[in-house]
This record gives structure tokens, sequence and C-alpha cells, in this order.
């Protein structure tokens, strides 16, 4: 007599067997273009500091005095060793 290997069957018992399957809010499979989607990263903002004239500054490893804004939300001036330089203001530390 030939004895064949027991296959153990999983019955699905709720939440634990569906966590491998995303569904869509209505319950239906998802498409297979949108099953391997990857999440965007989360977004950070970086806060910049508000500068006023005649702060201290750092740009390019240079000390500096500021010394306006220009206007664009983008630019400012800056006084290194007596010369203007008008450089982003995300570049400043």
């Amino acid at each position: 007599m030939r004895s064949f290997p027991l296959k153990t069957c999983r019955i699905a018992s709720g939440p634990e067997d569906t966590r491998h399957r995303q569904r869509l809010p209505g319950g239906a499979p998802r498409k297979a273009s949108q099953r391997k989607t990857k999440r965007a990263p989360p977004v950070t903002s970086r806060i910049s500091p508000i500068w006023r004239a005649g702060d201290g500054v750092r740009w390019q490893g240079r000390a500096g005095i500021f010394r306006r804004d220009v206007g664009d939300g983008e630019h400012a001036e800056i006084v290194i060793a007596e010369r203007v330089y008008r450089v982003r203001i995300e570049e400043l530390a």
C-alpha cells in the first residue's frame, strides 16, 4: 500500500489571512498595475530662520553679515570682507 504525504490546508480565519492581499475600500481586489506601487516618501520641510540686517551668517564656510532680502523670496545680499554677494537664502547658515 502506498502512502501519500498529508497536505495541511490553512483555513481563512479572519484578518490575519487578508493582510497580504490589498483590497480597495469597497472590498474589490486591486488591479495588477496597482499592486506593486511604492508609497511616496514623507515630505520634509525645512524651516529657514528669519534674517535681519546685521545678523551674522555663514556662506560656503565664510563668515559674513546679512545686508538685506532682495524681495524675490529666494535671494539675499550679504557682506563678506567689504564685498556684497547675492546668494540664495537656503544656502545661508
